[in-house]
């Protein structure tokens, strides 16, 4: 099984403490390859830490990293362009990014080859874990994400609150012909499915973070996936990855950028949230060309 890891800015890292935020997007390198990476200063060239506007300092007393498993339904793209539209066109990528990205699809660290992906915004899987890395070299475990009824978790309790799910991101399970928030876990053999209102079904109980849980059988499911919509807006492609009212009742969507031009999204500007990760909020009117795709994969075990 592949363990994905991904610096987590301190803002993102409070917001997973104490609001219970479930979502993840950017650059990732394997926990393998970053091995060696066990302070804040190589972490901060493993993943390319110094973009502009970034947090991080190679100074930094700590930097926190999330770990988690690799599935089928993660959307992930090699990261290969470069740092301008000529450099983009010599590798042939499609990524058009501000340094310390390189484009070459391997982060800028003497002496390793660590490769990069880029990950589609996602919800957080199960067995996700926030770890605080120090300038000395050791590290502890601030929480870890056994899944999304649950949410985050510090020795064995739910930290922060229930956040609004969203039917563009995670996973969803088909049970007694109802689509409901869920999660595999127990190397595929469990799913656990989580609503925000209580249940007339009094097997589910409520946890720690407010949701309602429930737990079946695997088979019991008629049918696991993920859904990924994608729009044009303005002539630049989006996932849509949340839905709600403004003030006035008008119908907006979240959008985040996937055709991976800085240039343009810093020029339209688009909210860069991270690294190679830019978001928008539209009227849902203003969108076109939506295409919805099914994610699933053949096997959950682990």
């Amino acid at each position: 099984m592949t363990i994905l890891q991904k610096a987590v800015t301190p803002q993102l890292s409070h917001a997973y403490l104490t609001a219970g935020w479930d979502r993840v997007s950017g650059f990732v390198v394997t926990v393998p390859d970053a091995a060696f990476a066990t302070t804040p200063a190589q972490l901060f060239d493993v993943h390319g830490l110094g973009f502009p506007g970034s947090p991080f300092t190679p100074d930094d007393p700590y930097v926190d990293v999330i770990r988690f498993p690799a599935r089928a339904s993660l959307r992930l793209e090699n990261a290969i362009g470069g740092v301008d539209q000529a450099t983009r066109a010599l590798t042939g990528g499609p990524f058009v990014d501000r340094p310390p990205f390189t484009g070459t699809g391997f982060a800028p660290v003497a002496g390793h080859i660590v490769p990069v992906w880029w990950m589609r915004h996602t919800r957080l899987v199960p067995d996700t874990h926030l770890v605080r890395v120090f300038a000395d070299g050791t590290s502890t475990e601030l929480a870890v994400f056994p899944n999304i009824a649950d949410g985050w978790m510090v020795d064995g309790a739910s930290v922060g609150r229930s956040t609004p799910f969203s039917r563009y991101i995670g996973t969803l399970a088909e049970w007694n012909s109802v689509h409901l928030t869920a999660d595999v876990i127990d190397q595929g053999r469990r799913i656990v499915l989580a609503t925000h209102s209580q249940p007339t079904d009094e097997r589910f109980v409520r946890t720690g973070r407010g949701m309602w849980k429930y737990e079946i059988p695997f088979d019991e499911a008629q049918g696991v996936l993920e859904l990924d919509m994608e729009a044009n807006w303005n002539g630049l492609n989006l996932r849509i990855v949340d839905e709600f009212a403004d003030t006035d009742g008008t119908k907006l969507y979240r959008g985040c950028y996937l055709d991976h031009n800085a240039d343009l999204a810093e020029g339209l500007r688009l909210a860069k949230v991270d690294a190679g990760v830019y978001e928008i909020t539209v009227p849902a009117a203003s969108v076109g060309d939506i295409r919805t795709t099914t994610l699933t994969q053949s096997s959950w075990a682990e």
